[in-house]
């Protein structure tokens, strides 16, 4: 708890600190992507924005990698106004919260982990990453994820959070741990991630029944997970409302609702069965949720999960 209130305050501080008014903004270069990859020193690639040049520096830190890429430049480099921060999965809740508590970096910022060679990724593929973030996560692919959310699920006691990953090419979404990636979810299990934590709005989900395949338009949807026990066991119920119709009103509507309610619930239940199960992750806040109602004397994660049953609620509104 009281770590929290650490990250509380030092985002707070780097929202009130923003550019200083006394800068010579004319001095300064902004950054806008970097990527860090960590070894026995530290090396990083990062691009600015209005350049399509790729600066890269090296350092026993973080902070001392991105000095030497300024010694480069005839500006101060200043990340403030950072979008995207892609990282090996080595040490990257260290980086991440040294560059937050030193007001480097806007809580704000969207995190990605890139598994092999991040810096090579920013010189072939940077430049618009947070605009690549913002389209996934609006069509319900991926979760956008934020400094601040990552740091704040990395201090909860299963000590693993949630973020997008680069992964042969395309964005999914992975598993990290402080200083390691735990494992990456498929297209349909990050989809699921998705619908898990809810506000799926505006996208198609294509449905297939009486031998045809359309689409189902999700216009805005909601998730409550809640949690009782029955007997030795917890149940978690997950509770998802949608708000939506079929691109064919001349096709079975209370077939399509049925179908959809499938595709949704198997699509949740991939994403449990792997991060709860498999990663041993708590991903929405279920060990709080039992923790709070005082459903078990269970005091550890690991020993929670064999008591958990899941069901899925999707309820419908045409």
């Amino acid at each position: 708890m009281k770590t929290k209130k650490i990250i509380a305050v030092l985002l707070l501080s780097v929202t009130l600190s923003g550019c200083s008014g006394s800068s010579d903004v004319r001095n300064k270069a902004f950054i806008k992507e970097i990527g860090v990859d960590y070894g026995e020193t530290q090396e990083i690639s990062l691009r600015t924005f209005g350049s399509d040049e790729v600066i890269k520096g090296n350092g026993k830190t973080l902070l001392s990698a991105v000095g030497d890429c300024e010694n480069t430049q005839s500006k101060n480099l200043f990340s403030g106004h950072l979008e995207v921060f892609a990282s090996s999965p080595a040490n990257i809740g260290n980086n991440l919260l040294t560059l937050l508590s030193n007001n480097r970096i806007s809580p704000s910022c969207y995190v990605l982990c890139v598994p092999e060679n991040a810096v090579s990724f920013i010189d072939k593929e940077g430049g618009k990453l947070a605009e690549l973030i913002r389209s996934s996560g609006r069509n319900g692919i991926i979760l956008p994820r934020t400094i601040s959310g990552v740091l704040n699920d990395l201090l909860e006691s299963d000590r693993k959070a949630s973020v997008p990953v680069q992964k042969d090419g395309r964005l999914t979404m992975a598993v990290i741990s402080p200083n390691e990636l735990i494992g990456t979810l498929s297209e349909d299990e990050s989809k699921g991630l998705c619908w898990l934590h809810g506000n799926v709005k505006d996208v198609y989900l294509p449905i297939e029944y009486d031998g045809n395949t359309t689409d189902f338009y999700i216009r805005k949807s909601n998730t409550k997970i809640t949690a009782e026990r029955s007997g030795d066991k917890i149940n978690i119920t997950v509770e998802i409302k949608i708000n939506g119709n079929s691109d064919d009103s001349n096709k079975n509507s209370a077939k399509a609702v049925e179908e959809v309610s499938k595709t949704i619930s198997a699509l949740c239940s991939k994403t449990i069965a792997k991060t709860v199960t498999v990663m041993k992750a708590d991903l929405f806040g279920i060990e709080r949720t039992i923790k709070s109602a005082r459903l078990t004397n269970e005091t550890e994660w690991e020993k929670i999960i064999p008591l958990l049953n899941f069901s899925y609620n999707i309820k419908i509104a045409q």
